[in-house]
């Protein structure tokens, strides 16, 4: 993981950490550590796992997509509905 997706799942799990210490503290007058630490940790991999699918699905779309370049550029714009469905070549 690099480290954008550090710094993803750090800050997830820091926020929530905090949120959850705060809420505790505010709501129910002591903090149980045990579920801070829990709900922490899962945060940390959902937002592990989010940042792996995310990456991972766009490395798969740039392998997969056709390399487009100046001169195929138009076989792969789509036509607009007001052509009539016609090359626009003049015909």
């Amino acid at each position: 993981m690099d480290g954008r997706g550090i710094a993803e799942v750090v800050g997830s799990a820091l926020v929530s950490g905090g949120l959850a210490v705060a809420g505790l503290w505010l709501f129910a007058g002591y903090i149980d550590w045990v579920l801070v630490v829990g709900l922490t940790v899962g945060v940390a991999i959902a937002a592990a796992a989010n940042y792996r699918g995310r990456t991972g699905h766009a490395d798969r779309v740039a392998a997969e997509a056709p390399e487009v370049t100046a001169d195929n550029y138009e076989a792969y714009t789509e036509r607009a509905a007001s052509d009539g469905g016609r090359d626009n070549d003049g015909d």
